[in-house]
């Protein structure tokens, strides 16, 4: 599990991101090399580096889709879908 990554100002001031939001992006934008390849590594992992419950990560990806940060890419590998960061050319914020 890669566990180094990096909160980006970007990240905070144009797409407002703060708390377990934050955290989840800023890993999950890190491990997936700005969407170039899809996170697969389930919500455990996930809960391991965002130090929180599986629900917790649960919810926070879904506000993350809902916010058109992240999608669903399709696929079932381990404990969850397979996910994509939506690249950061293509977001549409202020």
């Amino acid at each position: 599990m890669k566990t180094k990554f990096y909160v980006m100002s970007w990240m905070t001031s144009r797409l407002g991101l703060s708390g377990n939001e934050l955290v989840a992006y800023a890993y999950l934008y890190e491990v997936t090399g700005d969407g170039k390849k899809a996170y697969d590594g389930g919500y455990t992992e996930l809960s391991e580096v965002m130090g929180t419950t599986i629900p917790t990560v649960y919810n926070t990806l879904k506000k993350l889709k809902e916010r058109g940060f992240l999608y669903d890419d399709g696929g079932v590998r381990q404990d969850a879908k397979v996910i994509r960061v939506v690249p950061r050319s293509s977001l549409k914020v202020a």
